[in-house]
């Protein structure tokens, strides 16, 4: 049995698999259990006390054969029979009907009981276990014809022989619910640590307490630990990305008011270019680390999101085509700026390598899908992974001259990763260029 097998018969939870790992020795415990005292304790049992019964039927077997007046023996037996609880049955003229081997089919201790009646009577001829309810009915062979033996069947076997497997049961039953509740209580402790990683992997802040083990309360303090270190690290990003918002503006703002006062010649708008090209790459970066930073979320419109943001695009003179399929949520918990800023990143380079671009809206399973195409020469999917990283401008799929700093897709990725998505390039089954699909997690029923 390969490893790889057993992964597909394996529960997936660490939950079920702790199940598994206290169910199994608790079944293996009842056959083997089972099995020995079956097989090596009340077959044994069994077969001692027939053995022991059959002393008393042989003798009174041989005292008929022994007499050629049978019902005078019995008369004289009488008292015996009754000590040892066996009545005998002598034939009638007619004959006795004699019973083939009849038990239950699931009778273990009766298979026994026929066992040892054939290998221990010589005359043996029959035996009826089913007939007569605690009834064990006999026959043999004798002088004066097929003899019938009825006996009381506690007196071949245990009267409660499966009392023992019973209490088994029912304290493993007990010890294993007692062990689910156990379990439910330590696993508790990690699922709330999971939902709260997951959680903060979308950008929102779960209370969490240390709980449970040692091991998974450190595992706690440690990712408590993180995310404080996480936001101490994101206040000081905040701080400096004003500061350098300020800093850099104002010499900027001095550069441009010398270059006003400055005659019209090519050293002037040599200069201009330059400037503007550094303020286009400082409005980039700050975009992007804006990006990386959780703002406040709120109650949202994923439709009215799209069709504000398309809208703008209209009224500049752009042609777009909007799509909203049914099913979408009237609202949906995220940071609408960077969401709006993603899809306006993804709009304005579908518009720039592209000539048709068809946005819309869907769900897909548990995700809410942004889609954004173009007709552009779209990108290879070699370079798909590559082309998120930020600064990164691929030659092949999208043109240098067209302008830009490698950080549309990567702000994109960046927004979706922040609410716990993710960014998808395809290509467009309909325009043949570039499929972009931001990806965002619908609230889940619980």
């Amino acid at each position: 049995m390969s490893p790889r097998f057993l992964q597909h018969i394996l529960p997936v939870s660490f939950y079920g698999r702790a199940i598994l790992i206290l169910i199994v020795p608790i079944l293996v415990i009842q056959i083997v259990l089972s099995v020995v005292f079956v097989q090596r304790h009340y077959e044994r049992v069994t077969a001692q006390m027939t053995t022991n019964i059959l002393r008393d039927i042989s003798f009174l077997t041989h005292r008929l054969d022994g007499s050629s007046e049978p019902d005078q023996v019995l008369n004289a037996l009488s008292d015996l029979t009754v000590i040892l609880q066996i009545e005998i049955v002598l034939p009638p003229e007619s004959g006795t009907p004699v019973m083939p081997a009849r038990i239950e089919s699931l009778d273990l201790a009766g298979r026994e009981i026929i066992r040892v009646f054939a290998e221990e009577l010589p005359n043996y001829l029959g035996a009826d276990l089913k007939t007569l309810p605690g009834t064990v009915r006999l026959w043999l062979d004798s002088a004066h014809g097929p003899v019938e033996f009825q006996l009381p069947r506690r007196l071949v076997t245990t009267s409660n022989p499966h009392q023992l497997l019973v209490i088994v049961f029912l304290a493993s039953v007990l010890m294993t619910l007692i062990a689910f509740q156990f379990l439910r209580l330590q696993i508790r402790p990690i699922r709330r640590l999971g939902a709260a990683a997951e959680a903060y992997g979308r950008g929102e802040r779960v209370a969490l307490r240390a709980s449970g083990a040692r091991e998974i309360r450190a595992a706690a303090h440690a990712f408590l630990d993180m995310r404080n270190r996480i936001e101490r690290q994101r206040a000081q990003q905040k701080i400096m990305l004003s500061g350098v918002s300020h800093d850099m503006r104002t010499p900027l703002t001095r550069m441009r008011l010398i270059l006003s006062m400055m005659p019209e010649d090519e050293d002037r708008s040599a200069l201009e270019t330059e400037i503007t090209d550094l303020e286009k790459r400082l409005e980039g970066f700050l975009d992007f680390t804006r990006g990386q930073m959780a703002e406040a979320r709120g109650p949202s419109d994923p439709r009215a999101l799209l069709v504000n943001l398309t809208g703008r695009y209209r009224m500049a003179g752009h042609e777009i085509g909007c799509r909203m399929e049914p099913g979408l949520p009237d609202t949906l918990i995220l940071d609408a700026g960077a969401v709006e800023r993603a899809l306006d990143n993804l709009i304005s380079n579908a518009l720039r390598h592209g000539k048709t671009v068809h946005v819309g809206a869907g769900t897909t399973g548990r995700w809410l899908d942004y889609c954004v195409e173009d007709d552009g020469p779209g990108i290879a999917e070699a370079d798909r992974a590559r082309a998120c990283d930020p600064f990164v401008r691929l030659d092949e799929a999208r043109n240098s001259d067209t302008g830009g700093l490698g950080l549309g897709l990567a702000i994109a990725a960046e927004v979706a990763r922040a609410h716990g998505g993710t960014l998808l390039l395809e290509t467009s089954p309909g325009l043949g260029g570039l499929r972009a699909v931001l990806r965002l997690p619908l609230p889940q029923s619980r």
